[in-house]
Order: structure tokens, then C-alpha cells, then sequence
């Protein structure tokens, strides 16, 4: 029993950034979370730390009367606020951060992960087209996007590699993927199945790598290469 492609593990790595294959492809607007708690420049403290405790979120949106985005007030901002005196005057315009740094709901999760380590925040309001308030993301929601973008295309990596006349033995197939990388291993009957496979997988959308540990029981290309 030989390797599949070549004389050893091959990894192909998809490195274009034009390139439309990237993980993380999903909008925003799938893992976003909605609807938003927000306040407004006029809310006062106390109406503040209740909406931040009850939305379970980093940060508050502070909207205009339209619901568009003018700052965010961060928890971090609240809990600092008790050390000031007459504390129960200060309203959201006070505290907040402006402008907002926000993410419209049709841009992708790598595009809103890519934000979110550029600006250092952890929480990001979601805009629609006009700039209004149509959810939040955090950390978690955009870690969990991205894990299931992973599941998905491991899914889709083992339906076709199980399709019938692939040559694959079932029992020998182990497939995972981890931030876009595919990796791929088991046995064929030959290793122009093997081939074939990996260029099936490597047109799944979003993969940004394909390793190839794939091994076949009988060479039928360097026949037809000598011939």
C-alpha cells in the first residue's frame, strides 16, 4: 500500500486573498444576536447597568431617535463610573464611546473577526444598510460561526468522499477540519481514486487548505504514464 498523490503527506494551502475560498464565509446576520438591547443619549445610570445586566453583553448601543448607531457604552465604563461622585446624574451620552465601531449585518464573520482583533473590542453592534441597530456580536457568537463553518464543510468532505464508486474503505476514513484546513485520511482502491478525491475536496467552498494523507492499494496512473 503506497501514498496517495505524492512520496509523502501533501498540503495545499489556498493562499490568494483574492481568492474566494476563506473561512468564515458566513454573513453576519447568521450569528448575530437579536434583537438588541440598546439606550439612548438621554438614559440615565441606573437604567444603564439594569439593560447591561439583562442583556448578558459587553457593551449597550446607544441609538438616535432613527437607530442609528452614535456609541456604545462598555461595562468596563459603568462599573468605572460608581468611583465618580453624583453618579446618578451621568447619562449614556456621558459615558459612551463615539463614534461606534460597528459591522454591517451582510459583511462576512472573517471580516467582522478581522474588526474586531484590528480594534481591539470585543463587542460589535450590527448595522443594516441605513447604519440602524439590528443586533450584536461577541466573541462567542463569532467563535461558534466559525466552528460551524469547520462542521459544515468536514460534513460536506465526508459525503463526498463516501459517495458510492469513490474507492474509499469506509473503515479507513478519517476526515477534520480546523479554521478552514481540511485534512484527509484512509485508503482507496487506487490512487487515481485517491486523486480524484482530493480534487473534489479541494472545490469545497471555503477551504483554505487541503492535506492529503490519503494512501491507495493499486497504482493505476504510473501504468498509464509509462504506456
Amino acid at each position: 500500500m503506497n501514498h496517495s498523490i505524492l512520496d509523502g503527506t501533501s498540503t495545499v494551502g489556498f493562499a490568494d486573498p483574492g481568492h474566494t475560498r476563506i473561512p468564515g464565509r458566513a454573513l453576519v446576520r447568521t450569528c448575530m444576536s437579536r434583537p438588541a438591547v440598546a439606550v439612548t443619549p438621554d438614559t440615565d445610570f441606573a437604567t444603564m447597568v439594569a439593560a447591561i445586566t439583562a442583556s448578558r453583553r459587553g457593551v449597550l448601543p446607544v441609538v438616535a431617535p432613527d437607530g442609528t448607531v452614535t456609541g456604545v457604552v462598555a461595562a468596563s465604563d459603568l462599573l468605572a463610573a460608581y468611583a465618580e461622585p453624583n453618579t446618578a446624574e451621568l447619562l449614556a451620552r456621558d459615558l459612551m464611546t463615539a463614534p461606534a465601531v460597528t459591522v454591517a449585518e451582510d459583511r462576512t464573520v472573517a471580516e467582522a473577526v478581522a474588526t474586531v482583533h484590528q480594534r481591539s473590542i470585543h463587542h460589535l453592534p450590527v448595522v443594516d444598510g441605513e447604519d440602524r441597530l439590528t443586533g450584536t456580536v461577541s466573541p462567542h457568537d463569532l467563535l461558534d460561526a466559525l466552528r460551524r463553518d469547520d462542521e459544515q464543510m468536514r460534513n460536506e468532505a465526508l459525503t463526498l468522499a463516501l459517495t458510492p464508486g469513490t474507492g474509499v474503505v469506509p473503515s479507513s476514513l478519517h476526515i477534520r477540519c480546523e479554521r478552514g484546513r481540511l485534512t484527509v485520511a484512509g485508503r482507496t482502491r487506487t490512487r487515481g481514486d485517491a486523486a480524484a478525491l482530493c480534487l473534489q475536496l479541494a472545490r469545497i467552498e471555503g477551504i483554505a487548505g487541503l492535506t492529503d494523507r490519503l494512501r491507495w492499494d493499486l497504482d493505476d496512473i504510473e501504468g498509464r504514464a509509462e504506456a
